[in-house]
């Protein structure tokens, strides 16, 4: 069952009771509904931060929260912390799994494009024609730089998608962020695979080898994994990494001379260039160019993570097998093209 972020019901709740929260509901919106007063989210926290955790941002459809009285009357339904605790710590084999996606990044992730993107769209596929019989909940927290660490390491979920999945095999030639992934995450199999090219100012020499960047200024939209660049021994202070809004800016940074190289994948770098009319402005450096990967990522030391992957990996499998991966992919992409990104 998808249970994707939606309005929650405006009825009230009152004090002295427990609440079961619902697709949609963060803790101001169950306040409001409480005490009338968005700012009192606090005092919902403090009563229930055993079950929460340390983020107030992040409940989860499921838990039950009680709602204490402004006044300090009531307090006798409150359910105790250690069985709460214990119940949603440690979920069950069959709990729902929960997957992490973000907005922004189109087509790949973003809330305001079709089932959230094209990687939302595959996750969801994924499971619902998964051999096992999965419940899951998909949420958007746009802070992507969060989706690794804390959110999966500290199992606030289960899922990240749309990751690179380092080289692990030779741990001595692994930078600091893969080796990071190597050591703390299980990948599942590939979900979507993009070409990614490198890009400088037109005037540039042709670059036929990596090592002809070292002492670049290479454009990475903010939050985007350095593991490409580390996978062939570029990392700083050898480079200078140049963060960008986002990956198409990163085009605009090499026109602007704010960045001597992007990175970036090359479908969303060709309609870039196209809405700036700057074909003959910059240059694409094919024998530098690659093809990656995107990935589910689980956390080794989740419980279910092999459980988990297996479900990914078959609903992957079966909608290949059905023409059905293919019909999204196409469907996302020419969509894309043709909003111009």
């Amino acid at each position: 069952m998808s249970l994707f972020a939606a309005s929650a019901s405006a009825q009230s709740i009152s004090c002295d009771t427990e609440y079961t929260v619902q697709a949609g509901d963060f803790l101001s919106g169950i306040a409001q509904r409480a005490y009338g007063n968005l700012n009192s989210f606090s005092v919902i926290y403090e009563a229930n931060r055993d079950v929460i955790g340390p983020n107030p941002g992040i409940i989860r459809i499921g838990q039950r929260f009680y709602i204490p009285c402004l006044d300090g009357s009531g307090a006798t339904l409150r359910t105790t912390s250690a069985s709460v605790a214990s119940s949603t710590s440690d979920p069950a084999d069959d709990a729902a799994i929960r997957v992490v996606t973000a907005t922004g990044w189109r087509p790949f992730l973003d809330e305001d494009d079709a089932q959230g993107g094209l990687l939302t769209e595959i996750i969801e596929l994924a499971m619902v024609n998964s051999d096992d019989d999965v419940d899951y909940e998909i949420d958007f927290i746009n802070d992507i730089g969060a989706h690794l660490d804390p959110l999966i390491t500290k199992r606030s979920y289960d899922v990240s998608i749309g990751q690179l999945q380092p080289d692990c095999a030779d741990s001595s030639q692994l930078g600091t962020e893969s080796e990071f992934l190597c050591d703390n995450f299980e990948f599942s199999d590939p979900m979507y695979e993009e070409v990614f090219g490198y890009y400088s100012a037109a005037s540039d020499p042709e670059y036929t080898d990596h090592q002809q960047l070292a002492g670049k200024a290479i454009c990475r939209a903010e939050d985007y994994t350095l593991v490409p660049l580390e996978a062939v021994g570029l990392a700083e202070p050898s480079i200078d990494v140049v963060r960008a809004p986002d990956a198409a800016t990163c085009i605009d940074y090499v026109l602007s001379g704010d960045a001597d190289m992007a990175l970036v994948a090359i479908e969303i770098a060709d309609i870039r260039i196209r809405a700036l009319d700057a074909a003959g402005d910059i240059q694409l450096h094919e024998n530098l160019s690659y093809i990656d990967f995107f990935h589910a990522t689980v956390a080794k030391d989740n419980p279910r993570s092999d459980v988990i992957l297996a479900s990914i990996n078959s609903g992957l499998k079966n909608i290949k097998e059905s023409g059905l991966w293919f019909q999204t992919v196409r469907r996302h992409m020419s969509e894309f093209r043709q909003s111009g990104g």
